[in-house]
C-alpha cells in the first residue's frame, strides 16, 4: 500500500515537471515572438521617421530655393550667387535623399513629374534671372505651376508615405 503512494507522488511530480518545462518553452517561444514584434515595430517606426524626416527636408530645401529666386527677381540679382548656390546644393542633397528613401510610387512621381517641372523653371525661370533678363510669362508660368505643384501634388503624393506616423494603431 505505501509503494502505491510513492509511484502516485513519482508520477503527479513526472506530470508536474513535464507541465513546468512546457510551459516554460511556451513561456520563452511566446516571449521571443513578442521580441519579434517589438523590434519589427521599432524598425517600422524607425524607417517611417526617416521617411517623414527625408520628406520635410525636401519640402523645406525646394520652398527656400524658390522663395530665394522669387527674392532675386523682386531685389535683383548683385550679391545673391553664394546663398543661392547653397539652397540649390541643399535641395539637390535633399532629393537625392528622398528618392533614396521613397516609396516605388513616390520615387516615379519625383522622376516622372517633378524633375521635368523643375527641369523646366531651370531652364525659363532661372536662366532668365541669371540672365538679368526681365522674366516672361512663360517662365512666370512655370514658377506658378511649380510651386504649385509643391504645394498641393507632393503634398497628397507624400500623405501615404507618412501613413504609419499619422495613425500608428492602425
Amino acid at each position: 500500500m505505501g509503494g502505491g503512494i510513492v509511484e502516485g507522488a513519482v508520477v503527479v511530480a513526472v506530470i508536474g515537471g513535464g507541465a513546468a518545462v512546457a510551459g516554460g518553452l511556451l513561456t520563452a517561444f511566446a516571449t521571443r515572438s513578442v521580441e519579434r514584434l517589438r523590434l519589427r515595430a521599432s524598425l517600422v517606426e524607425k524607417a517611417q521617421e526617416r521617411r517623414l524626416a527625408g520628406v520635410e527636408d525636401f519640402m523645406l530645401a525646394t520652398s527656400l530655393w524658390m522663395d530665394w529666386l522669387t527674392y532675386i527677381q523682386e531685389s535683383g540679382w548683385e550679391d545673391k550667387q553664394e546663398e543661392l548656390n547653397r539652397r540649390v546644393r541643399a535641395r539637390d542633397e535633399a532629393y537625392r535623399r528622398l528618392l533614396l528613401l521613397a516609396s516605388d510610387d513616390l520615387y516615379r512621381w519625383l522622376k516622372d513629374t517633378y524633375l521635368p517641372a523643375e527641369h523646366l523653371v531651370r531652364t525659363t525661370y532661372v536662366r532668365q534671372l541669371r540672365g538679368g533678363r526681365p522674366v516672361d510669362q512663360r517662365a512666370l508660368d512655370a514658377r506658378r505651376a511649380f510651386n504649385t505643384m509643391l504645394r498641393d501634388d507632393l503634398v497628397d503624393k507624400v500623405r501615404p508615405e507618412i501613413h504609419r506616423l499619422r495613425d500608428p494603431l492602425a
